[in-house]
């Protein structure tokens, strides 16, 4: 039995009860890369597969025929905590012999909201009560104040107000951790298209969460026929393709070729 997940489409954060923070991620690469591999088995007249697709919200899906639709467990997820637990989970459970980790992770998520007015209020009465207050003090103010707003309620548009975000949990860095065996396939968006920086910050990318390959590309070049980058293997460049299909079809035939 093989086993591939892939992940697809953008987490959303929640700020309040009609609020999110989202990307721009459509999830349409995985879906080319999901048909990539479907496209690899037929081939190999491979039966024995099972396919993970971890989809955000909005990322886009296409009708399957129902052979193929058999095979794929969709697992729903929405903020990047949602993330982790599934692939922390799905890691623990199956033995996934292809992880392609295309989907566009909040790097923050929303904390907490407080007026401006009352945030300065709060830190200014602290400062007058006490002149040798501590920076470690002012912090502990900023990151948990007083006077934020509740979580359930909607943040009212009547003042101007202060967002703070804490980092989330990396989800790239469980896979191997839990499963070192698994060919894990990583995404690196730069802003810059010089091909040497590029494929240094894929290098940063596979060193520090122990990527097999690593698919770097452009922020300005993600039109479905225009999408172009670089494909790397342990650091070093095997394809250049441009359009999602033809990337999709070179991460998908490198990733069949290392685990057979």
């Amino acid at each position: 039995m093989i086993h591939i997940a892939i992940t697809a489409g953008g987490t959303e954060e929640t700020i309040d009860g009609v609020r999110k923070i989202t990307n721009m991620s459509s999830g349409s690469l995985s879906w080319f890369c999901l048909q990539a591999v479907l496209s690899y088995i037929d081939r190999h007249k491979i039966e024995a597969y099972t396919i993970h697709y971890i989809k955000a919200p909005r990322a886009v899906t296409n009708e399957l025929n129902a052979e193929h639709a058999s095979h794929i467990n969709f697992i729903e997820v929405t903020n990047t905590q949602s993330v982790y637990n599934t692939v922390e989970t799905l890691m623990s459970e199956v033995d996934v012999d292809i992880f392609i980790h295309a989907m566009a992770i909040s790097d923050f998520s929303y904390a907490y909201s407080v007026a401006k007015s009352d945030l300065a209020e709060e830190i200014y009465q602290q400062i007058t009560a006490n002149k040798e207050i501590s920076k470690k003090e002012i912090e502990a103010s900023i990151t948990n104040p007083k006077s934020k707003h509740s979580a359930d309620a909607k943040i009212s548009s009547s003042q101007e107000i202060v967002m703070g975000f804490e980092t989330t949990p990396k989800v790239i860095s469980l896979i191997k951790k839990i499963k070192p065996n698994t060919f894990l396939v990583g995404f690196k968006l730069v802003k810059h298209n010089k091909d040497n920086h590029m494929i240094k910050q894929a290098e940063k990318l596979r060193l520090a969460n122990n990527c097999d390959a690593v698919f770097a590309n452009e922020a300005s070049q993600l039109s479905v026929k225009g999408h172009a980058g670089v494909l790397l293997y342990k650091g070093e460049p095997v394809a250049r393709p441009i359009g999602k299909k033809e990337i999709a079809e070179a991460i998908v035939s490198l990733a069949f070729q290392k685990i057979n």
